[in-house]
């Protein structure tokens, strides 16, 4: 029902704003200074928003998320047995993928600043899968406790599920429960993008109506007003009709008033909120297609900037809650989640080779743990750790042999 009224106040005003400041506050369309409304859903058809949402939450899907067990021995290894790691990697639930909902998850909590599950749990108590749940449909509820119930609001009536059931993956929060949207902290920017892509849509529709006047010596009539309005729409009207020869007769001059592009340097500005766009997802210009100041030797920079500062803290985010989350307290303490990063961090072939010579001749690096991570089938002997002849252990003489 929610959803419903939701789409059709959205669809009741074009480009989704509304003289109702209760109504669009109500629905999650937020006023801006520019007079555009903005929402998640507007958000994202803002080209630098979706590349950026895009950008983080299929970076961060697409890589595995590894279920981790600590060994006996020291150490830990990659338990594909244990059913998140199905859940997570493989097949979240009967129609999405581990791929596609993490990347949903993501999304998600990027737009709004929530995201939600709601967890299916076998009579073992084992949870078989996630089911999404749209953040516009949940309201959290906080109980006197200090634990939440999720109301959920459906097509057949109101659902409440208590913390133990759903899975919240928030963005920072103000209260402690609620993830706050980047979308409504930056609504200002993004209304100003919103006011632009309009603007341009509106020179584009509106390619030829002239910003200017018509003067005339004489006076002019309604109905003549009317013919010479009609007609100049007809033949110069909409982007199709834009830059023909306008001629004009009966003594008619006309006079523009308003800059064009160029006057206004809109190209430049809406450049600039591209760029305040991408420093709200801490996303570097470049890989989001801004290449004005990119050169070869910032990029590959840039690209290690954004895997520390923008995708890090969204690994140790995603990592902590399902921790606390998806696994019980006795399994936190032998089970852990994590990401493998490793390969958003490699570098070219020549740099990663020489990594490897290094590890490989100081010795904390066997030969078949280096082809493991070039995907390479092992080799008879490769376990085998090398050790520099110059090294000793600290405080022994080294044995410099009979003189």
């Amino acid at each position: 029902m929610l959803n419903a009224i939701r789409s059709l106040f959205t669809r009741s005003h074009k480009g989704g704003t509304s003289n109702d400041p209760y109504l669009a506050e109500m629905f999650g369309m937020r006023a801006t200074g520019s007079g555009a409304y903005v929402s998640p859903d507007s958000a994202s058809g803002i080209p630098a928003v979706h590349a950026c949402v895009q950008l983080i939450a299929e970076s961060i899907a697409s890589l595995p998320l590894a279920v981790y067990r600590r060994a006996d021995g020291g150490g830990r290894e990659v338990d594909r047995l244990h059913p998140l790691y199905r859940v997570l990697n493989e097949q979240a639930n009967a129609v999405q993928t581990g791929m596609e909902f993490r990347e949903w998850l993501l999304a998600s909590c990027l737009l709004t600043g929530n995201g939600y599950a709601l967890k299916e749990i076998d009579g073992r108590g084992v949870i078989t899968a996630l089911h999404p749940l749209l953040p516009g449909t949940v309201y959290p509820e906080k109980l006197v406790n200090g634990r939440v119930r999720y109301v959920v609001s459906r097509e057949t009536g109101t659902e409440r599920y208590t913390q133990d059931e759903v899975f919240h993956l928030r963005y920072r929060t103000a209260d402690g429960y609620t993830g706050l949207s980047p979308i409504t902290i930056a609504r200002e920017t993004l209304g100003v993008a919103r006011a632009q892509q309009q603007h341009e849509g509106a020179f584009y529709r509106n390619g030829a109506r002239f910003s200017g006047l018509l003067k005339t010596a004489g006076s002019m009539d309604q109905d003549k007003y009317e013919q010479v309005r009609q007609r100049l729409d007809a033949l110069h009207g909409g982007a199709e009709n834009s830059h023909k020869m306008l001629i004009l007769s009966g003594g008619l001059e006309f006079q523009p008033f308003s800059m064009n592009h160029r006057d206004a340097e809109f190209i430049e500005s809406r450049r600039l909120t591209m760029e305040d766009i991408a420093r709200i997802f801490r996303v570097p210009p470049p890989f989001i297609g801004i290449l004005a100041d990119a050169t070869y030797s910032n990029i590959t920079e840039q690209g290690r900037w954004l895997v520390m500062h923008c995708l890090r803290p969204w690994f140790v985010r995603i990592e902590r809650a399902m921790a606390a989350q998806l696994l019980s307290s006795d399994a936190r303490r032998s089970i852990t989640i994590e990401h493998n990063a490793e390969g958003l961090l490699r570098g070219s072939t020549k740099d990663r080779f020489e990594a490897y010579r290094m590890a490989r001749e100081w010795g904390w690096m066997s030969v078949n743990e280096i082809r493991e991570k070039e995907n390479m089938a092992p080799v008879e002997g490769g376990e085998r750790y090398l050790e520099p002849m110059n090294m000793t252990g600290a405080g022994v003489a080294p044995d410099v042999g009979a003189a």
